[in-house]
């Protein structure tokens, strides 16, 4: 099912047991019904801060299935299906579309660089299994793929992707291909560049901020989006950024981890080789809450 895509889209967190070394699947259902509550426009299964590349297919899957059956019909669904492999990417995606996913998302390959026909092959089948064009993760620092202006056109006018999750953190090009009407649309996709983007054009963000703190993100959306108020935003984002700036300067999952658990959601150690977030990065973060006026999450059935 192809839906279009707005607003703030949570790139959400696995949560684990204590060492990390299996999901807790009753927190994952807590959590994503927490996102809905508090207002977010959709969820990415499977993202960077959902620890895709320490996961199993098995436990990808998993993911999948617990969203759909936990948050289908409330929120968008989008399963990021990009693996190490084709074979384990192309399983994801016809899992996913099965199980009754909204809309994919694929990060390339990112083990060996590929070369732009094999990146056109990849997409063409993933789009297939989508029956329409998806979200492609434009993150150069990943997948070593720094694609043009042009590049991305292409992949839109042939039908393989509709939307980027632009983390390549290159704002000159993200302004230029929001000016371009062949060009796919875009989901900012770093912290830094969040407003800047939300405010030149991009349709949403795809942040894994959002898991743990989504109503002051769903606030910046509505101020820069829906209300046009750019005082408004201005003074939101004067709370939210020294907590981005936090999660990037100390470990963003692990941070992001700590900020749920800070807010009465606890999720989990993130899984090795990451580490859970120290004391001092902690006592930053809670301070940094405090001040932004951030309390506990409210609890869900």
């Amino acid at each position: 099912m192809q839906t279009d895509l707005s607003g703030i889209l949570s790139a959400v967190f696995t949560p684990m047991n204590g060492d990390g070394t299996a999901i807790d699947t009753a927190a994952y259902a807590r959590l994503l019904k927490s996102q809905v509550a508090l207002g977010v426009h959709g969820v990415v299964v499977a993202g960077s801060t959902g620890e895709h590349s320490t996961l199993t297919t098995a436990e990808r899957k998993s993911l999948c299935e617990a969203a759909v059956a936990t948050v289908k019909g409330k929120t968008t669904i989008i399963v990021q299906v990009g693996a190490t492999s084709t074979r384990d990417s192309l399983d994801l995606a016809r899992h996913a579309m099965a199980t009754g996913a909204d809309r994919l998302m694929a990060v390339a390959p990112y083990y060996d660089r590929l070369r732009w026909p094999d990146l056109q092959h990849y997409l063409s089948q993933v789009a297939a299994i989508a029956d329409g064009p998806i979200v492609y993760y434009h993150t150069p620092r990943v997948t070593g793929l720094d694609l043009t202006e042009e590049q991305l056109v292409s992949l839109t006018q042939s039908g393989f992707i509709s939307h980027i999750k632009d983390s390549a953190a290159d704002f000159t090009r993200s302004v230029r291909l929001m000016l371009n009407p062949g060009a796919p649309k875009v989901i900012a996709g770093t912290d830094p560049g969040m407003m800047a983007l939300l405010a030149s054009g991009a349709v949403g963000s795809i942040l894994g901020a959002s898991t743990f703190i989504p109503e002051i993100c769903v606030e910046l959306y509505q101020a820069v989006c829906e209300k046009r108020d750019l005082a408004a935003a201005q003074a939101v984002w004067k709370r939210l950024w020294p907590i981005l700036n936090a999660l990037l300067l100390n470990g963003y999952v692990a941070m992001t981890k700590a900020g749920a658990e800070l807010r009465g959601m606890p999720v989990g150690a993130p899984r090795e080789p990451l580490l859970p977030a120290d004391d001092e990065a902690r006592a930053t973060l809670k301070r940094l809450l405090a001040e932004a006026g951030i309390g506990r999450l409210p609890a869900v059935d």
